[in-house]
C-alpha cells in the first residue's frame, strides 16, 4: 500500500513538473530515480513549477574545490542549481558551502558518508541524514531535499525521511559526468532535455572540468531556447 501510495506521489510530482516519470536516470552502482520529490510530506510543488520553459539542475557529492568552476559558470547564465552535498565534505569545504548559498543556490542533504540508507539501522539513519542536517544549518541552509545515494531507497528508507520532515529527491537525466565521458557527450545529454527535466551531475571529487566545460556549452544553448534554470520545487 505504501509502496503504490509512493508512485502515485511520484506520478503526480511528474505531472506537476511537466516531465514524464518512467523517463530515469541511473547513479555509478544504484537503481533508476523514481520521480522528482518524493515521499508522504508531499511533492514539493508550488514555486514556478509548469511555468514556461524551465529545467533544474543538480550536483551530487560535493562540495570541492572543484564546485567553484561550476558556481562560475552558473552565475555567468543566471542559473540556479540544488547541490546534494556529503557531510564530510561540507565539513571540509565550509567557505564553498556558505558560497554555494550567498549565490541563491540550495544546498541539501547527500548522507554524511555517501552512505546506502537502505542498508542503515536507526543509529546510522541518526549519523547518516541528522548530523548532515545539522551542519547544513550552521551553514546557512534550512533544506528538507535529500539524494539518497546511489539513487537507492526503499520504503524504509521514505518512513525515516518522513518521520524528519524530509523528502527524497530524484531525477530522469543522467548526464553520466561521473565516468568522464567527454565534454561532447555531457554537451549531448544536456542538450537533449524537456521542460521540467531534473537533471544529474556531479560536484564531488576531482577531475570536474569537463562537467563545467559542458556547462558553459550547453547553458547559453538552452537559454536561447527559452529555458530558465531554477531550483527544484520544495527544496
Amino acid at each position: 500500500m505504501r509502496r503504490t501510495r509512493r508512485l502515485l506521489i511520484a506520478a503526480i510530482a511528474a505531472v506537476t513538473l511537466g516531465m514524464a516519470a518512467c523517463s530515469t536516470g541511473l547513479l555509478p552502482g544504484g537503481p533508476a530515480g523514481d520521480g522528482v520529490v518524493d515521499g508522504d510530506g508531499g511533492t514539493g510543488g508550488g514555486g514556478r513549477a509548469g511555468v514556461g520553459k524551465v529545467i533544474y539542475l543538480t550536483f551530487d557529492d560535493g562540495p570541492s574545490r572543484e564546485t567553484v568552476q561550476i558556481l562560475e559558470v552558473l552565475s555567468t547564465y543566471d542559473a540556479k542549481a540544488v547541490f546534494f552535498a556529503v557531510g564530510q565534505n561540507l565539513a571540509q569545504q565550509g567557505d564553498v558551502a556558505r558560497r554555494i548559498v550567498a549565490e541563491g543556490h540550495v544546498l541539501a542533504n547527500h548522507t554524511w558518508n555517501h552512505a546506502d540508507l537502505t542498508g542503515l539501522d536507526d543509529a546510522g539513519f541518526d549519523r547518516e541524514l541528522d548530523e548532515t542536517a545539522a551542519l547544513l544549518a550552521r551553514l546557512g541552509s534550512h533544506s528538507t531535499c535529500v539524494r539518497p545515494p546511489y539513487g537507492s531507497t526503499d520504503d524504509g528508507v521514505e518512513r525515516e525521511l518522513v518521520e524528519r520532515g524530509m523528502h527524497q529527491v530524484m531525477w530522469n537525466v543522467d548526464t553520466e559526468d561521473w565516468t568522464k565521458p567527454g565534454v561532447d557527450h555531457i554537451v549531448d545529454r544536456l542538450l537533449g532535455v524537456d521542460s521540467g527535466d531534473v537533471i544529474l551531475m556531479h560536484d564531488g571529487g576531482t577531475g570536474r572540468k569537463q562537467t563545467a566545460e559542458a556547462l558553459r556549452e550547453a547553458l547559453p544553448e538552452l537559454a536561447e531556447r527559452g529555458y530558465a534554470f531554477e531550483v527544484v520545487p520544495g527544496c
